[in-house]
This record gives C-alpha cells, sequence and structure tokens, in this order.
C-alpha cells in the first residue's frame, strides 16, 4: 500500500518515506510507527497499543516510542506545538491528523512515460487466433455464395478457440499474481542449507553463503540473521552449529515468527548439475516459489546462483530500479572459488558459534585460496581486532580496502568503515559511510553497531550512541552486540537502571557475552553492591581485564598492595595467552595508577616495558602521556612524532593524543597557558573517555592561579561516575578539586571534597604516601 499526504509518499512495500520522489532517509523504528500511525489515520492509538504493534514481543520503554514520535516530526517538519500530522493525547497516545490517500503502489505512477516504456511489448497473438479471419478475407467472389455455411462453421471454431484461449490466459495470469501475491518484501525469511545430492563436498554451506550474500545485496528483504538462527537451533535443543536442513528451518521459521523458509538443492542430471530454490510458507509448508537453473559445470555455480536470487527478488517484488542497481554478480561480490567460498561460510558460522579465535585459521584459509577475497580479508581483519592484535587487524583490512571494487555495495560500505576505524582512524569519514550504510539499507544492524559502539563514543555522543543501539535491537531483537552497546552508553550516562533492563532483555532473550560479565561488575561497582561485584568476579575468574577492573576498584580503595598482585596475575595471564598487545594494555593502564599515587620511576618502567611488547596506537599513546607527565620529555616528544607520521588522518590521534600529550609536555615545562591553548583541540572529546583532558586543564588553570576555571574542570571528572567508574584518576581530581576550592577561600567545600576521598581510602594501606599528604592538606583546613 501507499499513502500519500502533503507531498508525502509512504510506501509499505518498499518500507520508505519520500517527498516529491526523494526518499528521506529515516531509521526503521521510526518508519514503523509512523505506518501504523498513517495506517489508522484519523484514529487515537494509545501508546501500549503502538508499542505492540511496532515492537511485538521485544519489551522497550516509552520513551522509546516518544523519541520515534519525535523523529517522525522531525522528517515530518511538525511542531508538537501546532501538529499538522501527528497529535499527541496526553496520557493516552497519539494519531495522525492529516488527510490521507491510500492506493495499492501498483496504481501509483509518478512518471507514467517512464513507466511505459518498462513494461515489456504484449505477446503476439497466436496463430490459431487469426488463421480464420485470413482464410475469410483471402476468399474469392465466386466461393462466396457455396462457402457460406464453412465460412459460419470456420467462424464459430475461430469464437470457441478465442474463448477458451482467453479464458486459459486470465487463469494463469490470476495464478501468476496469486502465487506472486503471496510473497512479499514484508515477509522474514530463513535460509535453510541447500540440499547437494551431488557427493562434491564444495557445495556443502558454499551455496548457502552464497546465495545470503546475494539477498542481502536487497535493501528491502528481510533474511532472519545468523544469531537469531543460531540461537533458536540451541532453544531447539540442537547444537548451534548444525546443518540447517528444509524441516529444521521451517521448525526455526515458526518459532522466530517467520513467514517464509527458502530451501535450495542442487543435483546430478547426466554430466550437468541443477540448481534450485524453493519457497515454503512456514507455517503451512504451501510451496510459493521455485526457480530452477540446469548448469554444464560446477564453476558455473555462482553464476546460476545470483541468476536465481535476481529472479527471486523479482518474484517478491522488489522494485526493479534497486533490483537493477544493487545486483552485483557473485563472483564480483566475493569469490570465483567455490572452495574459498566454502572456507568463508565455515568461519563466519564458527565466529558466530565459537568466537573469534577458532575462526581466524578458517578465514585465512579462505583468503590463502583466494587472495583477491576481498570480504574475508576484512572478516579476517575484524578478527584480529578482537583478540587485540593491531599490526594484524591493520594488515588485513589494508588488503580488504585495495580490494573494495571486488564487492557488493553493502560489503563495500562495511570494508570503507572499517579501514576508517581501524586503519586511518578518520571518523568523519566513518561516520559518514555508516550514515550512507544506512540510507541505502535501512535495515542493517552493522553501521549501527559500529556508530553505537566506536565513532559516537569517541565524541562523548552517548545519547545518539544509544539511539543507534536501540535501532539495531529494533531491527533485530536477537542482535546481542546491540544489547551490550546500549547498556555501555547507559552505563557512561549514569542511568544504571535502564542499563541493568537492557541486560535483563538479553538474557530474556537467552543471549550472552562475556563482556556482559565486565558490564554487571561495572555496575555493581558503581551501585556499591560487593555481592554484585564479587559475584561477576567469581563468573570469570581468569579474564584478564576483569582481574584488571578488581585491581583498579583497589587501587581506587588505596589497597595498592593487593592491586598489584592482581594486576601482575592479570599479566601472566595474558602473556601464557601470547597476547601481547592486551598485556602491553594492561601495563600502560596500571601505569597511570602508579603516576597518581606519586610514584613515577613505577610508571615510566611499566609503561617502556609496554613499548617493547606493542606499538598499538593506545598503547603509544598512554605511554607517551605517562612518560610526558613523569618529565621523561624526549621520550614522549618521539611517541607524538611516531603518532603522527602512522596516523596522519586519525581523528582521535590529531585532535585528542596529540595536544593532550604536549599539553602534559608543556606542563612539565612550566608553561600552563601553552597547556589551556593546546587542549582547545580537545573539546570536541571532552566527555570521551578518559578524561585527561580535562585534568590537565584543570592542572593548567591551577598553576596560573584560576581557581574557578579549575574547579568547573575537576568537576567534570568528579560529576561523571559512569565515565570515571574504578579509575584511581577520581581519587586525584577530587584532591585537585578541594585544592581549587581552598585557593578561592571555600573551606566548607574543600572539605566535603577532601573527605569523600578520604572515607574510599578508609581501608587504606597504612604507607600510602598520597594518603597522607591528603590528611595533612586536609588538617590545613
Amino acid at each position: 500500500m501507499l499513502y500519500l499526504f502533503d507531498g508525502f509518499e509512504l510506501s509499505e512495500e518498499e518500507f520508505s518515506l519520500s517527498r516529491h520522489g526523494k526518499r528521506i532517509p529515516i531509521e526503521p523504528r521510526a518508519l514503523r510507527v509512523l505506518l501504523v500511525l498513517v495506517g489508522s489515520q484519523g484514529k487515537l492509538l494509545d501508546k501500549r497499543n503502538l508499542l505492540e504493534a511496532v515492537w511485538k514481543d521485544t519489551f522497550v520503554e516509552e520513551t522509546t516510542l516518544t523519541r520515534s514520535i519525535a523523529v517522525i516530526r522531525k522528517h515530518l517538519e511538525d511542531d508538537p506545538r501546532a501538529p499538522r500530522y501527528v497529535e499527541t493525547v496526553p496520557t493516552r497516545g497519539y494519531r495522525f491528523i492529516a488527510s490521507v490517500e491510500s492506493r495499492p503502489l501498483h496504481q501509483y505512477d509518478p512518471t507514467p512515460a517512464i513507466a511505459a516504456s518498462e513494461h515489456a511489448p504484449l505477446p503476439a497473438a497466436p496463430v490459431g487466433l487469426i488463421e480464420p479471419s485470413l482464410v475469410v478475407l483471402s476468399a474469392t467472389p465466386g466461393d462466396a455464395a457455396s462457402g457460406l455455411a464453412g465460412k459460419s462453421r470456420v467462424w464459430l471454431y475461430g469464437i470457441a478457440f478465442l474463448f477458451v484461449a482467453t479464458i486459459g490466459l486470465i487463469l494463469s495470469l490470476w495464478h501468476g499474481l496469486l502465487r506472486a501475491s503471496s510473497l512479499n518484501t514484508r515477509d522474514t525469511l530463513v535460509l535453510a542449507d541447500f540440499n547437494n545430492s551431488t557427493d562434491d563436498p564444495v557445495f556443502d554451506g558454499a551455496l548457502r553463503q552464497g546465495m545470503m550474500v546475494q539477498l542481502e545485496q536487497s535493501p528491502v528483504l528481510r533474511l532472519a540473521s545468523e544469531g537469531q538462527i543460531r540461537k533458536t537451533l540451541k532453544l531447539m535443543g540442537l547444537q548451534s552449529d548444525g546443518p540447517l536442513t528444509s524441516e529444521v528451518s521451517r521448525e526455526i521459521c515458526q518459532r522466530i515468527g517467520g513467514d517464509v523458509v527458502l530451501d535450495g538443492s542442487i543435483s546430478r542430471l547426466g554430466d550437468e548439475y541443477v540448481l534450485g530454490l524453493r519457497a515454503r510458507r512456514c507455517g503451512t509448508g504451501e510451496e510459493l516459489d521455485a526457480e530452477q537453473i540446469q548448469i554444464a559445470r560446477k564453476e558455473a555455480a555462482l553464476g546460476a546462483l545470483s541468476e536465481i536470487a535476481t529472479r527471486f527478488r523479482t518474484r517478491i517484488g522488489e522494485a526493479h530500479t534497486t533490483i537493477k542497481d544493487l545486483d552485483t554478480p557473485l563472483a564480483e561480490a566475493t569469490t570465483y572459488s567455490l572452495d574459498a567460498l566454502k572456507a568463508y561460510s565455515q568461519a563466519t558460522r564458527t565466529f558466530s558459534t565459537k568466537g573469534s579465535s577458532a575462526a581466524v585459521p578458517l578465514f585465512q584459509h579462505a583468503t590463502e585460496l583466494d587472495p583477491k577475497f576481498a570480504m574475508a580479508h576484512v572478516w579476517l581483519g575484524r578478527m584480529y581486532a578482537d583478540l587485540g592484535h593491531e599490526a594484524s587487524a591493520i594488515k588485513s583490512t589494508e588488503t580488504a580496502y585495495t580490494l573494495r571494487d571486488r564487492t557488493s555495495d553493502r560489503e563495500r560500505f562495511s570494508i570503507e568503515v572499517s579501514y576508517n576505524l581501524l586503519v586511518s582512524g578518520n571518523l568523519e569519514k566513518a561516520k559518514a559511510s555508516c550514515e550512507a550504510w544506512i540510507l541505502m539499507y535501512p535495515r542493517d544492524v552493522y553501521p549501527r553497531t559500529f556508530l553505537s559502539g566506536l565513532v559516537y563514543p569517541a565524541f562523548g555522543q552517548y545519547e545518539k550512541a544509544l539511539e543507534e543501539a536501540e535501532s539495531a535491537i529494533g531491527i533485530d531483537p536477537d542482535f546481542v552486540v546491540g544489547y551490550r552497546n546500549a547498556a555501555l552508553n547507559l552505563i557512561a550516562m549514569d542511568r544504571l537502571p535502564e542499563a541493568e533492563k537492557v541486560l535483563q532483555q538479553a538474557s530474556q532473550r537467552k543471549l550472552f557475552l562475556p563482556s556482559f560479565i565486565t558490564d554487571s561488575y561495572r555496575m555493581a561497582f558503581l551501585k556499591g553492591d560487593r555481592n554484585g561485584m564479587k559475584r561477576a568476579a567469581d563468573a570469570a575468574p581468569t579474564n584478564p581485564w576483569l582481574l584488571n577492573y578488581q585491581a583498579a576498584t583497589l587501587a581506587q580503595a588505596g589497597q595498592m598492595v593487593q592491586a598489584r598482585a592482581l594486576q601482575d596475575q592479570a599479566v601472566r595471564l595474558s602473556e601464557h595467552g601470547q597476547k601481547q598487545d592486551l598485556e602491553a594494555q594492561l601495563l600502560v593502564t596500571a601505569s597511570f595508577t602508579e603516576l597518581f599515587y606519586g610514584y613515577p620511576d613505577d610508571a615510566a618502567k611499566q609503561v617502556r616495558s609496554a613499548l617493547r611488547l606493542s606499538a598499538a596506537k593506545n598503547v603509544e599513546y598512554a605511554a607517551a602521556l605517562v612518560l610526558a607527565m613523569t618529565a621523561n620529555s624526549e621520550e614522549a616528544s618521539k611517541l607524538v612524532n611516531d603518532l603522527l607520521q602512522r596516523f596522519p588522518d586519525d581523528t582521535l590521534v590529531r585532535y585528542n593524543y596529540v595536544p593532550t600529550i604536549r599539553a602534559a609536555l608543556a606542563l612539565t615545562n612550566k608553561q600552563p597557558q601553552q597547556a589551556v591553548d593546546l587542549l582547545r583541540d580537545t573539546v570536541q572529546f571532552e566527555l570521551s573517555q578518559p578524561l585527561y583532558p580535562s585534568y590537565l586543564r584543570g592542572q593548567a588553570y591551577l598553576a596560573m592561579g584560576q581557581a574557578s576555571q579549575a574547579s568547573a574542570e575537576f568537576k567534570k571528572i568528579v560529576d561523571r561516575p559512569g565515565l570515571v567508574l574504578n579509575d584511581p584518576l577520581l581519587n586525584v581530581a577530587q584532591i585537585n578539586l578541594a585544592g581549587a576550592y581552598a585557593a578561592k577561600g571555600d573551606k566548607d567545600s574543600a572539605k566535603v571534597a577532601y573527605d569523600a576521598v578520604l572515607q574510599r581510602w578508609t581501608n587504606a594501606d597504612s604507607g600510602l604516601q598520597i594518603m597522607q599528604q591528603t590528611k595533612k592538606e586536609r588538617a590545613k583546613l
């Protein structure tokens, strides 16, 4: 159905909103809400019914609906105080109040001349329908009288034949329309494995992977996600990486509320092969469509898959323009090698069930079988990034980027975003690519994942990041990373009850990531829930990062002896796992605690050890900052030059890391005004973690005797527990805040700030130097 109002065109079939023919990029959850409202024009829809209609079985807060309404009003340019389209009925719900004209999509043709030119010509009439007329017209006058009776019989035969043929044509067309109408772009599709009866194992997995790549080029088809399928297999009591037979896939389809199951097949016909795809209704098993192609050799299978996918996209009702524009042949979109495609299929399945480490050898094998397999390279890069192997991640992603023209449009977006995040570090380009990706593929969760997990948090834009994470969950309620990103952004904004609800929703859907344990630890820490922290620690006793968090908690409490022991344990675990980048990260993280608590030599020693292990960007930044703050200026400057040389386009390096290091060097050289000037470039990253620019700016203002400005900077840290968490930076920021209050004569506020730190240090090590100094400063007041 197509809805028309005030120059807007809202299409159910194409799942799009346009104005005067120009498509408007609008997030899917808001578009779904708009479709429900417009489809019920003039009727009051209460909030509960709207939530159930759009989000079905997914639990969401009313605030999610409120945000969607705000997005709709923004795109419709609708003023809530004087609405033309969406009216709010307080405490009740919403009503679409504009006049709406609704038409079936095929009746709406904004460019009839162009549309007409695309229609196929009518078929020529069958010979049997025109032959009687020719007989009569060719008769001579002398034959007329004697042939009158024969002429009548010929006319009767002709009319009868025409009637039968016409009825047959109508029935045929009607059957085709019924068959086509039973498939539409709103159907959720579950893709089964191809039944391979050829005894050639090269087809196993490869054909399903190839068909998936082809169907995913469509911006409107709804394929059930792999995560959703694998989770459902587990709920069915089957192996999550088990085979997706036709009947298993049909049951999965029914369980997830899907509509159509697609099962393919390949078989031998003499020396040739027959490749087929069948669409069946999940609930009834009714066959809706069947495509079949015969090929002479197995190497032609990839081309046949492309052709079958194109036919299916046409039959399901996808617009001709998107099929034409977004239909890269499979060999060009992936690989010419069936063996490489099979290895790639095994790798992606292994990643979804066993994780990054197990998938690396399979992705490597795919790139060995076809060195020009771009998607295998970019996935290999992501696996390395997950494992903390930055150099290997950069190398694989660079290779994929050089091969990006050998991919589909969707995969090209994926490669460009990965390159801009992992290699160039250009966050603005990554953001632009994600936005273009969403515009072309509004139902794809991955661009929203990049925005919510990496791009927006880097700028401290946690509200925007949360919106993208929630959109990803709305598109695919079984996409586990969406829940993780939503929880992290809520924690950053100190919205702990909402973060807990998000993780509860994930748990209710049987979704889990190991990082959920560290997230639970963070939330328990912020609530002061010692039992919750212990439960999380006991759940993953050998997780190096969780040990690091526990060490930080002890360090923030001033218990440095225990903190150092746990930190050493975390480092040993990373050594055992031969994860040098991880080991280096742990060392530089611990070095800041040593620095803040008055042990500069130990801090410098730790970062030098880290640099011997890794030259990763974040390791070099942290090491350079520690060296700058411990008056090792020459070493810090060398690292600055190396960062600029290796990452010339990196947004964080240019506008956050380097200015922060240089500001620390300026402070070491007693040049506080220069430090303040250098830190102007970091303003756009004020709320990104860690909050070192605010700390250094506060110190610079204190050195210049500007206590009010200094206190404002330190409060940026103290007032944001969700960003600081258990970082010992909180203690030194609060101590400096007390000093700033005292400097401007506000002794009461200074006492409160000092007492907060000393309260935290109730059970601190008795010999902690910074605690003794803090007590002396407090006594002066």
